[in-house]
């Protein structure tokens, strides 16, 4: 099985807003049907342990990480076998292959820091360890819920943790699927420096969108995480159909970067106010 990647190359990653790719029919048309007629129902992501409790079930996100994949007999082999070239070694290469250059850009000092471009080594995340392997990589079969209280966005604008080297969404939007919504928006910081952090998310008036990549079937994004790399998801119309990605992930083991120094002031008042009420409780 060839991957997401087999057909890039280097000239496709876009640099602006920041790096990332995106591939149409990015899967031969009978692998990605075939995905989609055997795609794991919503009762069996539910069970991995990986999840966030949740009050709601409207638009809300369940995953089933690679580990839970190859754990679980139900998977159909096609799923597994996807899910195992898309953490295997070959893919991380590719990745490495078409975003050298970008990864030096905003890191100058990866290699001296993570390892050389050469002799890196990847793993899967919550099989293998940081001990064996320089990246560990996941892919993590997902569904947001279908929206069934009102139109809501399943992730605003924000930045992915800082330990992540890279991030992947597949799209596999099902034909019937009439909704509006569920879109990848690329922003760009109003000044060009990052500012108005609140953790991770970012408030309209820090940011601009330069970017929307439609939800649609057999379509991949992938872009190299930074603290420039800002994204997220449109408001989805309310709809009885799921929303259906794969989400590939590479991680490092420390932090490519640091927003602590620019979060908003209001933000850090109010997690100050939080500490000290904590404090005076107990």
């Amino acid at each position: 099985m060839k991957t997401l990647l087999s057909k890039v190359q280097i000239s496709d990653v876009i640099a602006e807003p920041f790096p990332h790719i995106v591939v149409r029919d990015a899967i031969d048309e009978d692998l990605c049907a075939k995905l989609m007629a055997e795609y794991p129902s919503i009762d069996t992501l539910k069970q991995s342990k990986d999840n966030l409790p949740t009050t709601t079930d409207s638009n809300v996100r369940f995953h089933y990480l690679a580990e839970d994949v190859f754990n679980d007999e139900q998977i159909s082999p096609a799923w597994k076998e996807f899910i195992r070239v898309h953490t295997s070694s070959l893919f991380f290469q590719q990745f490495i292959d078409l975003f050298k250059a970008h990864i030096l850009q905003y890191y100058p000092n990866f290699e001296q820091d993570y390892g050389s471009f050469e002799s890196l080594t990847s793993g899967i995340r919550k099989i293998d360890t940081f001990e064996n392997s320089d990246v560990l990589l996941d892919a993590l079969i997902c569904v947001n819920t279908p929206v069934t209280t009102r139109p809501t966005s399943v992730r605003a604008a924000h930045v992915d943790f800082a330990d992540k080297l890279f991030a992947g969404l597949f799209y596999l939007r099902d034909p019937k699927d009439d909704s509006t919504g569920g879109d990848l928006e690329l922003y760009k910081f109003k000044n060009g420096k990052p500012q108005g952090f609140r953790s991770n998310a970012l408030p309209s008036y820090a940011i601009e969108l330069c970017k929307t990549i439609k939800y649609e079937r057999n379509v991949l994004v992938l872009f190299l995480n930074s603290i420039y790399a800002v994204h997220g998801v449109t408001v989805r119309s309310l709809t009885k159909h799921p929303r259906y990605f794969v989400n590939l992930v590479g991680e490092v083991n420390k932090p490519l970067f640091d927003n602590s120094k620019y979060q908003e002031a209001n933000h850090i008042k109010y997690w100050r106010k939080v500490k000290q009420l904590i404090g005076t409780a107990k």
